[in-house]
């Protein structure tokens, strides 16, 4: 490839790299998994600068190795984002820090084996086998929540990009893998340059749908995210109460009688306080009101009603729905008006359940009202 027309794409991609994190920077609502992005796109501009200097210049060795030892960290970061954007687990600092231990020893050893023809093969070849690591695991991570349907809604939160971009960064690993090992196994030299091209499309792409993605697993209670909720007891109390700080609870699974007490416990909460109709409501929003462990509640749906949480809170949101036609909202406002009142906030989403729970699109459902 030209070297003029790869100096161009390097500058290109370090300028754009640049532009999101300011975007990012500026964003609504920022989190933490924003910061991790943030230095994602900072790791491309940093690389690119390197690689740029490397081209043109005759620069230091540590500028050569750098490079190399600089892809030990887009792998944690990545499985650092999707973590912090499900916030399923508590995230500590020394966590975090030993994803990225392999980059600091390589560091180091790139100063005592500076020469060392045998330490240069294996830094390419353990860079490219780390990326190609922490991809499969973030993509095994991120499939695995979006089966537990946390969340009661979709509409800004899906990772159907991280899904895509995945599988994109894995083509891209797997092909870096096989031509560092063509190259020094096998002798035959293949130019990695057209990697770089990649590169402005990666950031552009990665850049523009993490300015759009919300977190998906809100860590506050509903109080903090300024819901307001009736505070009547439930006259059952007695009834239904489950010792969940018992130790019993915490490593075997409850009992059907003790499952029947947390299905009426959180029918009591879904019909008292009719929770279905906030939009954003997620497991934990529903384990904080209830007091009920997550666990519990993900085993007593899937165990005692067949259910999962998604489908759980969804089938009252239809119900909701069709009381409201009974009523005869439908006659003075539209179908989606009524449905994002009921707690939906996707047309789409709203369109697909009620045919799946009645077998019937919303409009077919009025008409056999008529």
């Amino acid at each position: 490839m030209n070297q003029s027309i790869l100096n161009g794409f390097l500058i290109f991609s370090i300028v754009q790299g640049s532009i999101f994190l300011g975007l990012l920077s500026t964003k609504r609502n920022r989190m933490l998994a924003d910061f991790v992005m943030s230095l994602w796109l900072l790791l491309f501009a940093i690389h690119n600068l390197l690689v740029l200097i490397n081209l043109n210049t005759a620069s230091f060795f540590i500028f050569r190795l750098l490079p190399v030892n600089l892809t030990f960290l887009y792998g944690p970061l990545l499985l650092l984002y999707a973590k912090m954007l499900y916030k399923t687990s508590k995230i500590t600092q020394s966590t975090a820090f030993l994803h990225i231990i392999p980059f600091f020893i390589f560091f180091i050893l790139s100063f005592i084996f500076v020469d060392n023809n045998f330490f240069q093969k294996m830094l390419s070849i353990s860079g490219a086998v780390s990326g190609l690591i922490y991809c499969l695991l973030t993509l095994s991570y991120v499939r695995k929540q979006e089966k537990k349907n946390l969340h009661s809604t979709t509409k800004d939160m899906s990772l159907k990009w991280l899904n895509r971009l995945l599988i994109g960064v894995i083509s891209v690993w797997v092909s870096v893998f096989v031509l560092i090992v063509t190259k020094y196994i096998f002798q035959v030299c293949i130019n990695l340059h057209w990697f770089f091209v990649l590169i402005p499309f990666c950031i552009s792409y990665i850049g523009y749908y993490a300015l759009k993605q919300q977190i998906l697993f809100q860590e506050t209670s509903l109080s903090e995210n300024k819901l307001h909720f009736q505070t009547e007891k439930n006259p059952d109390d007695t009834a239904i109460n489950i010792d969940y700080n018992n130790s019993r609870y915490e490593k075997s699974g409850l009992s059907e009688q003790d499952m029947r007490k947390v299905f009426n416990t959180l029918e009591h909460f879904m019909k008292t306080d009719r929770l279905y109709l906030i939009p954003s409501l997620s497991l934990r929003d529903l384990a904080n009101k209830t007091q009920i462990p997550e666990h519990h509640i993900t085993q007593t749906l899937n165990s005692f009603s067949k259910q999962n949480f998604y489908d759980y809170v969804n089938a009252y949101r239809v119900n909701e729905f069709i009381d409201r036609l009974g009523k005869g909202d439908a006659n003075n406002f539209s179908l989606l008006d009524i449905a994002f009142d009921c707690g939906f906030n996707s047309k789409s989403t709203f369109n697909r359940i009620f045919k799946k729970l009645t077998g019937r699109s919303p409009s077919e459902y009025k008409k056999g009202l008529s």
